[in-house]
């Protein structure tokens, strides 16, 4: 989310990323994936595409990790002052939507939940960004002091302890703090593997990169087919969604394998790289107006996407079409929010937190660096 020296490449990705995330919701919160018979051609279309669409989240966090893992001294708090203010502008504007359609009742636990949105967990992800973000300095010393095989005994580990373990005993997930890579001990995990390509200059040949992610992703599909039959035959609750949690193997393999082919993107047209690092930064704002609790169920009920009853020509234009309206609806209101955040001249608090901060850290460690 922030960085230090933009790369076209990721930025690039980082709107690709959230595309992506729409698309997946479409399909998952909006019933698409439910609207064609089980088993039919067009329903495993649909879920080809989640799947495909399924590295979103974790190219989204590696970022982070890519960006931020060089950077020395303590956390910034005028940084999570932004991701703060940005998370309660979204989680307050839906819900006086909510209130106002009706969606949501206007009680003191819906609006302590709308004023205080990162301990409610109305955006997971925020939340989870927003831990891990506090525990970047920590990160960033453990990056910095291992060699490379200490460090790929700890990817090595945290993979075979949250991915294999997690998604194989799936019943186990909670054990291991992944919960299918809702959490932030999950960022960590990508922040790590981020980080390490970073620091070791880790290169794949695109068509590598690319091959790996369609072979990943059909794995994923394959999984998927496989878990459902198991699923239903056995009522094991759940299998399905951990089987394809962003933690699972095929899905980190296929992550891996886009972020690292983005890496070797850059976009040499000044006029589109102009594009690309303007829209760019406004890309967690898509997230946080299409995907917030008080107005999903609202927002995906208005799209209707099963509308056509999942008939596979006429409801992928439609989700096409719907795809990309909320996504340029999200780029162009986080627009204005960011016009806004600059007419009240918040970057300026920023920075004075961020010195009252290092201030009162130099006063408590004894420390300069900041």
């Amino acid at each position: 989310m922030e960085e230090q020296k933009r790369h076209s490449g990721f930025e690039a990705m980082r709107i690709l990323s959230m595309v992506m995330i729409v698309l997946m919701h479409g399909i998952g919160h909006g019933g698409l994936g439910s609207a064609a018979p089980q088993g039919s051609a067009a329903f495993w279309i649909y879920w080809l595409l989640f799947i495909l669409a399924r590295v979103s989240t974790n190219c989204f966090v590696m970022l982070s990790g890519y960006y931020l893992s060089e950077r020395k001294g303590a956390v910034r708090a005028g940084r999570l002052f932004r991701i703060g203010a940005q998370v309660w502008f979204y989680s307050m504007l839906t819900f006086c939507v909510a209130v106002k359609a009706g969606a949501v009742p206007l009680s003191a636990i819906s609006l302590l939940r709308a004023l205080l949105p990162l301990t409610s967990n109305g955006y997971w992800f925020a939340s989870a960004y927003f831990l891990m973000y506090l525990s970047v300095p920590v990160l960033n010393a453990v990056v910095q002091s291992l060699d490379r095989r200490q460090y790929k005994t700890l990817l090595l580990v945290a993979l075979l302890l949250q991915s294999v373990w997690g998604t194989l005993f799936y019943w186990a997930t909670d054990e291991t703090f992944v919960n299918n890579g809702y959490s932030f001990i999950w960022f960590y995990t990508l922040y790590f593997m981020a980080a390490y390509f970073r620091k070791y200059r880790v290169t794949v040949p695109s068509g590598l990169c690319l091959l790996a992610y369609l072979a990943a992703s059909a794995a994923g599909l394959f999984n998927r087919m496989l878990a459902l039959r198991v699923e239903n035959a056995l009522h094991l609750n759940g299998f399905v969604n951990t089987v394809n949690g962003y933690q699972a193997l095929a899905t980190v393999i296929a992550s891996a394998a886009m972020f690292l082919l983005f890496q070797n993107i850059h976009i040499r047209s000044d006029y589109w790289r102009r594009w690309v690092f303007r829209l760019a930064p406004l890309s967690f704002g898509v997230y946080l107006l299409h995907d917030s609790d008080f107005t999903r169920a609202l927002l995906w009920q208005l799209v209707d996407l099963p509308r056509f009853g999942g008939a596979l020509l006429p409801s992928l234009a439609y989700l096409t079409g719907a795809v990309l309206l909320v996504a340029v609806a999200g780029y162009a209101v986080d627009a204005v929010y960011q016009r806004l955040y600059r007419l009240l001249h918040l970057p300026a608090l920023e920075t004075k937190l961020d010195a009252l901060t290092a201030r009162i850290l130099q006063n408590i460690v004894g420390s300069k660096e900041v």
